[in-house]
């Protein structure tokens, strides 16, 4: 029997259409918040992109590794991918500087958390207690984005093989799977057809804290991995 959570998606609710394309925004410009710029872009949707850089500056650096993507101020991020229900806003920022990101720019929104903690990393007051507490870092990240709904997803593939990971042409049961883990089943649903868009074979883990498995030194991360082989890890 299919697990219901795990049907295949059905159509993107608002997905791009030609001269509409639904608009997905980013925090943070470095290597894994352009390599999703460009995934997005390829698969036909808008990028607003933002960083600690002012929107000139980040424009040259844009035009290297994210062709297409549009320089915004952090704190309009979310401003025109909130036209398609609400949006989705990907948190792509080193997880030191998550105090620097107002949970303001993302609220309403869908919160991709495809942040990793590392070692030695400088963490947020509110963050590091959660790593000590031995809590999934997302949770925190839910509580401190409180006006947004959190979904974990994007973290356990590494940014250098994400171009090449993502793969439109294949079926999706032959794509590369990918785990989404989120309390409010609706944002997981809508990260899940967004990571469909993008290439890969979307897989619910269930509840926010399931997105443990994802994290550095958890089973799934980093691996290439198939449908199969995230199922057993669903709740």
């Amino acid at each position: 029997m299919t697990d219901p959570q795990n049907a295949p998606m059905p159509p993107v609710h608002g997905s791009p259409a030609p001269g509409t394309p639904e608009v997905v925004g980013i925090l943070g410009a470095g290597r894994a918040g352009t390599a999703f710029a460009r995934v997005l872009l390829k698969a036909g949707y808008g990028v607003d992109i933002a960083n600690t850089r002012p929107p000139k500056a980040l424009r040259h650096h844009l035009t290297i590794h994210a062709p297409g993507a549009q320089a915004v101020e952090p704190a309009d991020v979310a401003a025109r991918t909130r036209a398609h229900d609400g949006g989705a806003v990907i948190l792509a920022v080193p997880q030191e500087e998550l105090d620097e990101v107002d949970p303001a720019w993302v609220e309403g929104t869908v919160l991709v958390d495809a942040t990793n903690t590392w070692q030695d990393e400088i963490l947020p007051t509110w963050l590091e207690g959660a790593v000590i507490r031995g809590e999934p870092t997302s949770s925190a990240v839910a509580e401190h984005f409180a006006g947004a709904r959190t979904v974990k997803a994007l973290n356990h593939v590494s940014h250098s093989e994400f171009d090449d990971a993502a793969q439109l042409d294949l079926p999706v049961t032959q794509r590369r799977a990918l785990g989404v883990a989120g309390d409010d089943a609706a944002a997981r649903g809508r990260a899940m057809a967004l990571l469909e868009a993008m290439g890969f074979d979307p897989v619910s883990l269930g509840p926010l804290a399931a997105g443990e498995v994802l994290q550095p030194e958890g089973p799934l991360f980093n691996r290439p991995l198939r449908r199969e082989d995230l199922l057993p890890h669903a709740r």
